[in-house]
């Protein structure tokens, strides 16, 4: 009975306090009573704040004027594995330790990775004509030669059926294909866009699966939207030119982000003006503008596909800028950053400081979200970066 006593007094003490407390709030001037607005389920979820993620270099350095890596995969012992773009690498990252290391022997010509539900990350081949894999569990890397030549592959993505596509940066497009579930390779040449692209290029460079397991991609160089859907079939959206307000000979969009809690893909610009929106519902999409005074200073190659940040927003890849923008998927309310200050880590110049040699090689490329922190690939620096949040 005395527990039961001690818990009714506890109660009353409780209902006492409320009532004070609303007493309190009664008494405050009509100005200050304020009703407090409820979040969005994306807001209150992610929880998206306005303050910026700390940027740090890792420890270790690998020089070299080449893009190092466009790859990034991470094992079950917390390292982060990166192949070789151009140049023969194998690069690790000890997400424990926060220090890169250079392995031997190295491989070369792959970019983008797809993370499949069979356990493997798959690293995709532009110029090697063999797919690595890695398998998370044990961390071993592999690699399967699939191809009789180099496929040009510069982005995937896993369906709902197991197959991973991947659309290629040639001027016929072509989607090359591996099925996880048998390790075969194929491919297939879609049918041409109503608007081709210049010269007829329809290149694609970016993918994502939406929660449905259909895949959006959108084009480098043309200006339709397309999507393979859950059964395998490609087609192009219908809508308005995606021109993200470039002509020509320019790089639009590379990378997809897919952003479930709003069901839309993101597609950030490489030397584009405007950022592709992907609505998953209904399949219809909008481009929204940079801010005027973010591009007058930006450089024309402003980002590497991008990344959704633990805080919820959607985040550049710094490539030939030291700058970052993002975007909110719930407002689309745009902001940006210039990180050139923390580049130059107390040294005269962001090139000291990065170890950069050519603005052409990048300050970055891929990025991989581990818990609050996201880690860059190593690009034309010799210093990595993670940013955390």
């Amino acid at each position: 009975m005395k527990a039961i006593d001690q818990i009714s007094k506890i109660i009353d003490n409780l209902q006492d306090s409320i009532q004070e407390l609303e007493a309190l709030k009664t008494d405050l001037p009509k100005e200050t009573q304020k009703p407090v607005e409820k979040p969005t389920q994306g807001f209150f979820s992610r929880g998206l704040t306005k303050s910026w993620p700390k940027f740090k270099y890792l420890s270790g350095e690998i020089v070299g004027n080449l893009t190092k890596t466009r790859t990034m995969a991470l094992d079950d012992f917390n390292v982060i594995h990166s192949l070789g773009y151009k140049s023969d690498m194998h690069i690790k990252t000890d997400t424990l330790l926060d220090k890169i290391i250079r392995e031997m022997p190295g491989h070369k010509g792959f970019i983008g990775t797809v993370e499949a539900s069979d356990g493997n990350t798959y690293f995709m081949p532009a110029y090697s004509s063999s797919i690595a894999k890695l398998e998370r569990r044990t961390g071993k890397l592999t690699l399967e030669k699939k191809f009789t030549s180099t496929p040009q592959v510069r982005s995937g993505a896993e369906g709902s059926n197991g197959v991973i596509y991947m659309p290629s940066y040639t001027r016929t497009l072509k989607i090359f294909t591996y099925d996880t579930k048998t390790g075969q390779t194929g491919s297939f040449t879609p049918e041409k866009p109503k608007r081709s692209g210049i010269g007829g290029c329809n290149h694609i460079w970016g993918a994502a699966t939406d929660k449905k397991g259909e895949i959006y991609m959108p084009q480098v160089l043309g200006s339709s939207v397309a999507k393979i859907d859950k059964n395998g079939v490609f087609k192009y959206l219908e809508g308005a030119a995606a021109t993200s307000g470039v002509f020509g000979w320019t790089h639009k969009y590379i990378g997809a982000i897919y952003v479930e809690d709003v069901d839309k893909v993101f597609c950030l610009p490489r030397q584009g003006k405007k950022i592709l929106i992907i609505n998953c519902v209904d399949d219809t999409y909008e481009e929204i503008d940079l801010p005027a005074d973010y591009l007058k200073v930006a450089n024309k190659n402003k980002n590497f596909h991008g990344f959704l940040g633990p805080d919820g927003w959607v985040y550049s890849a710094f490539w030939a800028d030291t700058k970052c923008f993002r975007i909110n998927p719930y407002t689309n309310e745009i902001q940006w950053k210039d990180y050139e200050y923390e580049f130059m880590d107390g040294k005269g110049t962001v090139k000291e400081g990065s170890g950069i040699m050519s603005l052409g090689t990048g300050y970055s490329t891929a990025a991989l979200v581990k818990d609050k922190s996201v880690y860059l690939g190593l690009a034309g620096t010799s210093r990595a970066i993670k940013l955390e949040f």
